[in-house]
């Protein structure tokens, strides 16, 4: 770069003493490095005759490429000004954190940062993990991720998981369920690999119970929707069963000895360092988690 510097100057002034006088250097240091750049690509720029330089076809094609050369080295320089705006965050959410959190915490992010695109994948923990190792996304929040020394870990929130039925049936009268009583329900649960499931899985297995579910779905609000119409029970984080509960369309069922928290992490490969927007994202989710 320091030898391109030159060349294009020496050939605006055409002259090695004006050009060393420009670029506060010594004659000898700008006819060296001309020389230097010269025997590197091994074609001469400049015709030299009669104590004169003149810059012969080779260096006008030359100078033409150093040119953009040099305005590139210079956008790079300035990356950070230049395309900061421009390059996309790439963000991984768990299914239940897309349904309450997501679209609060995108909308503050995008008053900070109007320009800047956002590519955004819901999908359960599994998938997730394996999007953070292939580098398909740069951050994820979600419900219990297994630590590894691939991955740091920040929790967001904590959360209760509840079983939930239609507040429209018999559990009006009923809302606790015994261990054994379990495989005379129909439950309405999602797919192997969520968190929810898995927990609630690892409950009933602990227990000896085999439970085909009814229903499997990968979409929470369709395991919502069909609950509330009584076609069984489903399990819920307590914050997405609120409102429904608020409502008087779902009702709370105690399971004996099922007591299950989920943590919400935020999840970047380890030694990742975060940039001033990915912290500004971390702080829309801490707001609305």
């Amino acid at each position: 770069m320091r030898q391109l510097t030159i060349f294009l100057e020496v050939c605006h002034h055409m002259s090695i003493t004006k050009t060393a006088r420009s670029l506060y250097l010594s004659q000898p240091a700008i006819s060296k490095a001309i020389k230097e750049l010269e025997t590197e690509i091994d074609t001469p720029l400049f015709d030299r005759i009669n104590g004169k330089i003149y810059l012969n076809e080779e260096g006008k094609l030359f100078r033409l490429k150093a040119k953009e050369l040099l305005k590139d080295f210079e956008e790079l320089k300035n990356f950070k000004c230049t395309y900061e705006d421009s390059t996309p965050i790439r963000v991984g959410v768990s299914l239940t954190i897309a349904l309450k959190t997501l679209p609060l915490a995108i909308k503050s992010f995008k008053k900070k940062y109007p320009e800047t695109p956002i590519q955004l994948y819901a999908e359960n923990v599994e998938q997730i993990q394996k999007r953070l190792l292939n580098g398909d996304i740069d951050i994820a929040f979600t419900e219990d991720f297994e630590q590894n020394q691939l991955f740091y870990l920040e929790a967001l929130s904590t959360y209760k998981m509840i079983c939930v039925g239609s507040a429209n049936s018999q559990w009006q009268q009923k809302s606790y369920l015994k261990k054994a009583e379990l495989v005379n329900q129909s439950f309405l649960l999602r797919e192997r690999g969520s968190t929810l499931r898995d927990t609630f899985d690892a409950f009933v297995n602990k227990e000896k119970l085999t439970i085909q579910p009814l229903l499997e779905s990968v979409n929470t609000e369709i395991l919502i929707n069909a609950t509330k119409h009584n076609l069984g029970l489903t399990i819920l984080p307590a914050p997405l069963a609120q409102e429904d509960l608020a409502n008087h369309e779902l009702i709370e069922i105690t399971i004996e000895d099922f007591n299950a928290y989920s943590t919400n992490y935020i999840v970047t490969l380890h030694g990742k360092k975060k940039s001033t927007k990915l912290k500004n994202l971390i702080s829309c989710f801490k707001e609305f988690e």
